[in-house]
């Protein structure tokens, strides 16, 4: 017998400064993820939920590439993953009376995890992925609401209750900034700076026939790996943009390469939506603009 999930609460330079740290080699921290991957999808089938952890996009310092590691390629084989609007599967987390045709939001609520560990607080921190999803909101080729959903102070983080954290057992959103300093960071290593995970509707389904395989939530974390700041190095804006890109159905975009003359990396074209971060950035790119209006220009028709 499956369990009902408890939802719908209502309530160059700079670079200089990152804190060198042990670099695993990429299969490495991808045999970390596919293990998180594991325990989480173990633990939601022996709860019997009905929906599976299939997707990880993880963003790294400007010197590493970060990836896209999925759990089983499932259904079809696409690798692509959207929501479909109204969808009743997500009932009583998406929308303030049901499923509608806007996505949800929301952020961790507590204290422990809103200061990143650096002293920055809790509405600083709130302040930035507010700020960041406006930038979404604004994006002017899209009619899409993005509806915020107030917390309440409370810990949440359904991904974090899963590996056996202290957040409440709860889909809060449809799209969920988990916060700093939970079990998911204690699992996520460097270079990872932050990670977006992709639920979806087990065994994989296409209910709008849109190609794509329907989405049941996606959860953000962040690690304590970096020293975090408000316009600056690790920039919680910059970051929370870049994220709330993946919840919002992007994928990175861009290639990485190297100067040889100065040993220097970078990306091109830059946008936020690069696989690994290159300093504050505030504002979407023409590449970044370009995804969303890709994912989101005719919604909810898709």
């Amino acid at each position: 017998m499956k369990r009902r999930i408890l939802v719908g609460l209502s309530v160059a330079a700079l670079m200089a400064t990152l804190p060198t740290l042990p670099t695993p080699a990429r299969a490495d921290v991808e045999s970390d993820l596919h293990a998180l991957m594991v325990q989480a999808n173990s633990a939601l089938e022996e709860l019997g939920y009905d929906i599976r952890l299939e997707m990880i996009e993880y963003y790294t310092r400007r010197d590493e590439q970060g990836n896209t590691v999925f759990f089983s390629n499932v259904g079809n084989k696409q690798l692509a993953f959207d929501f479909v609007p109204g969808d009743p599967r997500r009932v009583g987390w998406s929308g303030p009376v049901g499923p509608g045709d806007d996505i949800t939001w929301a952020t961790d609520g507590s204290a422990g995890d809103g200061d990143a560990g650096f002293g920055i607080g809790i509405a600083a921190t709130q302040t930035a992925v507010s700020s960041a999803m406006a930038t979404w909101q604004n994006v002017t080729c899209s009619t899409l609401p993005l509806t915020a959903v107030a917390t309440g102070g409370l810990d949440i983080g359904f991904l974090e209750f899963l590996l056996g954290g202290d957040s409440l057992p709860v889909i809060a959103a449809d799209v969920v900034h988990g916060g700093w300093g939970t079990a998911v960071d204690a699992l996520l290593p460097p270079p990872i700076i932050a990670a977006a995970f992709t639920f979806f509707f087990s065994p994989g389904t296409d209910i709008d026939n849109n190609g794509k395989i329907d989405a049941a939530l996606r959860e953000i974390y962040y690690t304590r790996n970096f020293p975090w700041a408000i316009n600056g190095n690790i920039d919680v804006e910059t970051v929370a943009l870049h994220e709330a890109g993946h919840g919002l159905s992007q994928a990175h975009f861009g290639k990485l390469f190297r100067t040889t003359a100065n040993g220097r990396f970078h990306f091109a074209p830059r946008a936020v939506m690069n696989a690994g971060y290159t300093g504050v950035q505030q504002s979407l790119a023409g590449t970044d603009r370009a995804g969303h209006c890709s994912n989101w220009g005719s919604w909810p028709n898709n």
